[in-house]
This record gives C-alpha cells, sequence and structure tokens, in this order.
C-alpha cells in the first residue's frame, strides 16, 4: 500500500531519462534491499565512519569523492548558510544480511516555511551518493520508495546540483519520477570535461610542442621567472601549518581575483567557515587517501595563483583556479594548466572535470560540454504538491524558481 498522499498513478519518467538501465555496462542483480534512516542533528553526522569506509572501498572511482569526511566536515562548518539547519537524514541501503549497499545523506533546508529534504554535501563539483554498482537498480529503487515515504505534506525533495552522468543518478530520478508525478527539472548548466588527457609524458610533451597556447604559457612561465622571484609549488599531502598557509594562500588570491568585483560570484576560500570546512576534508579525506593536488604560484613572495584539484581513480576534479589580477600578464592560469596537465599523464588520469564555466574558455584546454547539471524537484504529497508541479511548468514562473535555485 503507498503511503498517505503519495500518487500511486503510474508515471513515465521524462524521455531524457528513459533507458537508462539500459544505458548500464555492467549486470545489475536483483536483491532485496530495505533502507534504515538515520538523524543527525546540530551539524553532526551519525558515527558510521568505519562501515562507511568499508562499502565505499567496493564503489566505483567516480563515488570515491562521497567519503565520509566530505559530509561531516559540510555539516560541521558550512550547513548553516544558505537556510541549511544543520539537521540531515541518512539513507542506508542495506541487503537481507545487513550488509551496507548504498548510502544517501540529505540535510534539511528551510525557506518560507517551506522545508527541503536536499542532497548533502559540497555544491561541486556535484551532489551525489555511494551506491554499490552490482545493486544499484535494488538500491535506487528502495532508496525512491523511502524518499517518497519520509516526505510530509509541506516538504519537498530537491536534488542538486546534480546531473545524470552516471547510472545510479540517472536510476534514482528514473524510479523518482516513475512513482510520482509531482516532479520539476530545472537545467542549470552543463559539466565541461576533458577527456583527451595525454596517457604519458611522452605523450604530454608531444601534446605541447603541437598547442599554440600550451606553447605560449611556457614562455610566459620565462617571463616571470625573468621578471622576479618565481615558484610553483605542488601540495600533495599538507598538513598542519603548511595546509593552513596553503589554504590562506588561496583565499588571498580568491580576494584579489575577479570574484572579489562580482557580487553574483561564490569564494570557495575566503571565509572563515570555508577555510575550516577545507582544512577539515582536507586532514580526515583527502591527504590520508592521497586525493588532493594544489598547485600555487608564487611572485616575489606573493601568491599570486593557485589550481585546486581532488582526484578519484582516473577522475579529477577542478575545484577551482583563480589568479590575482595584478599577475593577469602572466597567464598563470594556463602556467598552472600545464603543471596539473602533466601530473595527470604521469598519475594516470584520464579525464578531467572542468566543472561549469564559458565554454569558449576552456575549449581551448580539451573541454567539452557533457552531462547537463539540473535540480530536480519532487513538491510535497496531496493537492499542494500537484498544484506546485503545474505552476511550475508555466514558463514565467519555471525561470523565475530556476534563478531562485
Amino acid at each position: 500500500m503507498n503511503p498517505p498522499g503519495i500518487d500511486s498513478r503510474h508515471v513515465s519518467p521524462p524521455s531524457d531519462l528513459r533507458g537508462a538501465a539500459d544505458a548500464a555496462d555492467i549486470p545489475i542483480h536483483a536483491t532485496p534491499v530495505s533502507v534504515e534512516i538515520l538523524e543527525g542533528h546540530g551539524g553532526n553526522l551519525p558515527d558510521i565512519e568505519h562501515e562507511w569506509v568499508e562499502c565505499l572501498q567496493s564503489a566505483p572511482e567516480h563515488q570515491q569523492l562521497f567519503g565520509y569526511h566530505w559530509y561531516s566536515a559540510w555539516l560541521q562548518h558550512l550547513a548553516r548558510e544558505d537556510e541549511w539547519t544543520g539537521e540531515m537524514r541518512l539513507l542506508l541501503a542495506r541487503d537481507a544480511g545487513r550488509r551496507l549497499l548504498g548510502i544517501l545523506p540529505l540535510a534539511k533546508r528551510c525557506f518560507r516555511g517551506v522545508v527541503f529534504w536536499g542532497l548533502a554535501g559540497y555544491y561541486q563539483p556535484h551532489r551525489g551518493y555511494v551506491c554499490l554498482q552490482e545493486q544499484r537498480a535494488a538500491v535506487c529503487a528502495a532508496f525512491a520508495r523511502a524518499l517518497l515515504k519520509m516526505q510530509g505534506l509541506r516538504e519537498c525533495l530537491r536534488l542538486g546540483p546534480y546531473d545524470t552522468a552516471f547510472p545510479e543518478r540517472r536510476l534514482l530520478v528514473e524510479e523518482l519520477a516513475r512513482r510520482s508525478r509531482r516532479m520539476s527539472v530545472f537545467n542549470l548548466e552543463p559539466t565541461i570535461v576533458a577527456r583527451d588527457v595525454p596517457q604519458s609524458l611522452d605523450a604530454y610533451h608531444e601534446l605541447v610542442r603541437n598547442h599554440s597556447s600550451m606553447r605560449r604559457a611556457q614562455s610566459y612561465q620565462r617571463r616571470m621567472e625573468r621578471d622576479g622571484d618565481a615558484e610553483i609549488r605542488h601540495y600533495r599531502r599538507p598538513l598542519g601549518e603548511e595546509l593552513q598557509r596553503m589554504l590562506a594562500d588561496c583565499a588571498a588570491v580568491e580576494e584579489r581575483s575577479w570574484l572579489a568585483s562580482d557580487a553574483d560570484a561564490r569564494p570557495r576560500f575566503v571565509s572563515p567557515a570555508s577555510q575550516r570546512y577545507w582544512e577539515h576534508v582536507c586532514t580526515k579525506q583527502f591527504v590520508p587517501r592521497n586525493q588532493l593536488n594544489v598547485w600555487v604560484a608564487y611572485f616575489n613572495g606573493q601568491p599570486a595563483a593557485f589550481r585546486f584539484t581532488v582526484t578519484t581513480g582516473s577522475i579529477r576534479y577542478a575545484i577551482a583556479n583563480q589568479y590575482d589580477q595584478r599577475f593577469e600578464r602572466y597567464r598563470l592560469g594556463w602556467i598552472l594548466y600545464l603543471h596539473d596537465l602533466a601530473d595527470c599523464a604521469a598519475g594516470g588520469v584520464r579525464s578531467v572535470d572542468m566543472g561549469t564555466g564559458k565554454l569558449s574558455y576552456k575549449a581551448h584546454r580539451g573541454g567539452k560540454e557533457e552531462a547537463m547539471n539540473q535540480v530536480f524537484m519532487i513538491w510535497p504529497p496531496g493537492p499542494v504538491g500537484r498544484l506546485a508541479t503545474a505552476l511550475a511548468a508555466f514558463a514565467p514562473i519555471h525561470r523565475r524558481i530556476r534563478r531562485r535555485i
């Protein structure tokens, strides 16, 4: 029987979500799956770190970002901003033997009297969850049932920023669309990914020789070295004071970048809360798991630019790239990109997720638009939700909601 207020009619998923299971590249086996829901308050994640680590060891490489401390650090330091309340729910999918198959963290946000339960975690590169690939169909179906069942009459479910580039993320949205007619989809910007990453240092050097912009970037670095005391530091495993200095240098660059003059910009490192967040997640997750690579350019002792990346398996995520505008003439973005690209070639990285932004700029570095970043909204059950769904389909209202989210 369906929970009270849940629309039980069969609904076909949106056309762009059909066939998600068919797109899977491995067999999917059915298994009985139950969902346990744990609650957290005051910015604290339930203490299941050991079990989480065990589950993540069997998860695909693109999910390796979603470790326990990716969420714990965010909940402690950032989940009191932008109407987040610090409360959370942790959905745990288990098989009949209580083995953990999936972890879906939600956080609570309140806006004008309406409660939103949304995927938790930092907004970039995307929000996702842990799901073992051999059981993903059963896990996604169980998560969809649990999400709709827990939804109150004044509560919305919100997935986003979210893309459907990977099977489990497509399957979850497909299940939610199939079980409810209260879904609205808001397109944001496409993710830009470079997949022509050189696969050896010889291939890297060959690429630079045949790429005029990359050759010029090397000449800019030589010019900077002639003009003053230039240094580029590569941080792999910074801890303690070294990590704090690196994060402070990134913040100093952001404060002198274009972000300082843009009212809509979202600096990553400037606020004290952000500094605490990055120190926590780097110390507890990125450094121990060897996921961190940061390059900082210094000119006459001052931080002039940085490139901050996180790597999971063969995927590298470019979290932030900024330069002090006083040093614009040295094209430091290009210089640090070359250092990163050489490290990718030596370290087995096969794709670089560049996030969103201007394709005209990132295409010169091999970037191409791939999956669309979206927000999926499941409106409340009952008449209110059906009305909200209808209104959100009206173009002027749809655009207004999209601007807000």
